[in-house]
């Protein structure tokens, strides 16, 4: 297993989706609001969820939930982050928004509102 520099364990790109600190934070506040819910082990929209998804232009198709929405487990969080094409998307938009921006490697950073290296999780969490 690789070491985990700060960076890393702050948010990195994991298969296309939004991992570390960031990435769990971004899954909690999603599911805090009423919007993700583990079944099965893959994540499924709630109703509000997918009104939601739906505003932003995300894909809600969830008929292959594994591919909609996985489960993803952090290897430097232990904890489960949102993999799948959700995942992506919801990394591409923070990216296009200027939230966060590309590191070194699979690094990545806070963007213009955050301060030097760091993430600014109010500007990830914004999307909700």
């Amino acid at each position: 297993m690789a070491h985990a520099t700060p960076a890393l364990k702050a948010a990195r790109r994991c298969y296309g989706h939004l991992a570390g600190e960031a990435g769990i934070a971004l899954r909690e506040a999603l599911e805090a609001a009423g919007y993700l819910r583990l079944q099965d082990g893959t994540y499924r929209l709630t109703e509000s969820g997918r009104r939601w998804a739906e505003t932003q232009g995300f894909d809600t198709d969830d008929r292959d939930p594994a591919k909609h929405a996985r489960s993803c487990l952090d290897w430097t969080e232990k904890q489960p982050h949102i993999g799948g094409r959700l995942g992506r998307a919801l990394l591409e938009r923070l990216l296009e928004t200027g939230a966060m921006v590309a590191g070194d490697g699979r690094e990545l950073r806070g963007g213009e509102a955050s301060s030097g290296a760091g993430i600014d999780l109010r500007a990830v969490l914004a999307i909700i």
